[in-house]
């Protein structure tokens, strides 16, 4: 393949932002279409390299291209749109009915949030899975908090205030448990971000709502402990933010255009954020508002700068021009 025209389809794709199955596809789609359109106008006598450089040309622009081809695979249908919202609701469904502590029925809602996580995990990644992710990640987030009287304890030792460490193996299981939480959480955003940074928004967006209230939660007694009717008091007020969640991620599997996308969640993003702020630490005022506003903004944007920094692509390894992504690649002549 002359260098040209894999510069040109490798730009093509690095704008993309979809699977790696529709890119592969894309492009191989592309890479034929370059062949026929060089040969096209090799026959009618033009020079390699000015067939080469007329078919790039006539393609337009990479980033318009691609823009054209994600808008033309992104959006989904409105089946994937709720199912992508069913987590919010589920979670939101355990708020409403003051079953979060339930000992059976929470553990199931959130084994079945993980078999549904590693089903689509493991059968091409689709768009409507990423919101199941994040609440994958919760009970990861859960066991952090519970190890906490530990580490506090541990905390205490070390600066002298108490005489008392706990059990070693208390510990080194707690250690164990945040070094995999810590490899899990970090390992899965990578691989998402590598996809699409927005995508590892919309994965992450329930994480710092649902860690605010379970801080909270905790002043006032054990998650685990049988407590007052304190408790409760945020059930009601947290699950419209839930369903506020659940909207965001089916207008996000809806809509076709990117900007739209980014806009729509990190719109809603921002104002469940806020809602969870003021419930929580009550009347804030305008600039309490606008702070917490803003750091939301920057833990949406956060997986943008990551992309940034690690690249786009699903497999690094392998390249589309080789013979993992064309089928029987040859040179454009």
């Amino acid at each position: 393949m002359l260098p040209e025209v894999k510069v040109y389809l490798e730009d093509v794709r690095t704008h993309l932002h979809l699977d790696f199955t529709t890119e592969r596809q894309i492009i191989s789609e592309l890479y034929s279409y370059f062949e026929e359109k060089v040969a096209e106008l090799y026959e009618r006598g033009f020079s390699e390299s000015d067939a080469v450089r007329e078919a790039i040309r006539s393609s337009g622009r990479p980033r318009v291209l691609a823009q054209l081809m994600y808008e033309a695979h992104s959006k989904g249908s409105r089946t994937e749109a709720i199912f992508s919202s069913l987590p919010h609701l589920i979670v939101a469904g355990l708020f409403i009915s003051h079953l979060w502590r339930h000992p059976i029925l929470a553990p199931l809602a959130f084994i079945l949030i993980v078999c549904v996580t590693l089903y689509g995990w493991w059968h091409g990644k689709p768009n409507w899975l990423y919101s199941w992710i994040g609440y994958s990640m919760l009970p990861l987030l859960i066991a952090g908090y519970a190890s906490r009287p530990a580490l506090e304890q541990t905390a205490s030792f070390i600066l002298g205030k108490s005489e008392a460490l706990p059990d070693i193996w208390i510990l080194l299981l707690i250690g164990l448990l945040f070094s995999f939480s810590l490899w899990i959480i970090v390992r899965t955003t990578i691989r998402v971000v590598r996809r699409d940074w927005v995508l590892a928004s919309l994965m992450l967006v329930p994480l710092p709502i649902l860690a605010s209230w379970l801080f909270y939660i905790e002043q006032l007694g054990s998650l685990f402990q049988p407590g007052s009717p304190a408790l409760y008091q945020w059930d009601i007020a947290m699950s419209p933010v839930l369903i506020l969640l659940a909207a965001a991620s089916a207008i996000f599997i809806w809509l076709r255009k990117r900007i739209l996308k980014i806009g729509a969640l990190i719109t809603l993003g921002i104002i469940a954020g806020t809602v969870v702020g003021h419930i929580l630490w009550g009347n804030l005022g305008l600039l309490g508002l606008l702070a917490t506003a803003f750091l939301m903004l920057l833990f949406l944007l956060g997986p943008a700068l990551l992309e940034a920094t690690i690249g786009h692509g699903e497999l690094r390894r392998e390249t589309w021009w080789s013979g993992g992504w064309i089928g029987h690649p040859s040179a454009i002549r």
